[in-house]
C-alpha cells in the first residue's frame, strides 16, 4: 500500500496482509471484535490504539498509523456532543468564504 497522509480504516483491513484473526491475537483483542471495528462498529479507543500499533508494525505496514491519520474510526461512549465540538473545531479552522 502506498504511503499516504491519511488512511481509511477499512482501507487498512482491505489490504492487511495477515488475518483478522491473527491481528487479534497480536493485539490481544477478540477476533469479533477486530471483524466489528473493520465493519464501523464503535470501540474503545484502547481497543482501536492496540489494532492501529500493531498495524504499525514493520511486518503489517510499516508506518506509524493513529487516529490522527486514520479516518473511520468510531470511539465508542462519544456522544453526539463530543463529535459535533469536534466538528466545530474543524470549521473554525477552515477559511471564511467571501
Amino acid at each position: 500500500m502506498e504511503e499516504k497522509p491519511t488512511y481509511a480504516l477499512r482501507e487498512l483491513f482491505d489490504n492487511l496482509p495477515i488475518s483478522l484473526k491473527r491481528l487479534g491475537e497480536r493485539a490481544h483483542v477478540n477476533e469479533v471484535t477486530v471483524a466489528r471495528i473493520r465493519d464501523g462498529k464503535p470501540a474503545q479507543r484502547s481497543t482501536i490504539n492496540s489494532l492501529l500499533r500493531e498495524m504499525s508494525k514493520p511486518d503489517i505496514y510499516g508506518r506509524t498509523l493513529s487516529m490522527s491519520n486514520v479516518t473511520g474510526v468510531v470511539i465508542r461512549g462519544e456522544s453526539r456532543e463530543d463529535k459535533q465540538t469536534h466538528q466545530n473545531s474543524e470549521d473554525d479552522s477552515l477559511p471564511e468564504a467571501a
